[in-house]
């Protein structure tokens, strides 16, 4: 379930800031503040705009910094994989189809770090349970 990404607009403008400007931008260290949520529908992944999953018993997933795995800084692809599966509790109505994953500073609100399409989409109901495979979700900075 690889999928596509892109940091957004919002992430950039941070890293940029803690680069080049001394963290004038107040980027915070995440660490076991990382939560990957799913989306039904992205409108502008760079700005962060999605419309975030609504099945029942959804909620975000919080993965700990152990539970990445980083690429070496000698190779040529710079990515961190999730290192054990994600798993969403089994719906309980209100059935979705999803498009996308995300990840995200905070269990609810918050911002939106990095938007990737799904391989392929998924129609959740009742019932499902949404199970992102260890290995499957990388994020790389091209």
């Amino acid at each position: 379930m690889a999928t596509t990404n892109a940091a957004t607009t919002y992430l950039e403008n941070k890293l940029l800031s803690f680069l080049f400007k001394n963290n004038a931008g107040g980027l915070t260290t995440l660490g076991d503040g990382i939560y990957v949520g799913l989306a039904t529908a992205v409108s502008d992944a760079e700005a962060g705009s999605l419309t975030e999953a609504t099945f029942g018993a959804y909620a975000r997933q919080q993965v700990t910094a152990a539970n990445w795995t980083l690429a070496s800084s000698a190779t040529d692809a710079q990515t961190v994989t999730n290192a054990a599966n994600i798993e969403w509790s089994a719906s309980t109505g209100t059935d979705n189809t999803v498009t996308h994953a995300f990840i995200a500073d905070a269990s609810s609100g918050g911002n939106i770090l990095f938007v990737g399409g799904l391989d392929t989409d998924k129609t959740i109901q009742t019932g499902d349970i949404f199970r992102i495979n260890a290995g499957n979700l990388t994020i790389e900075l091209k």
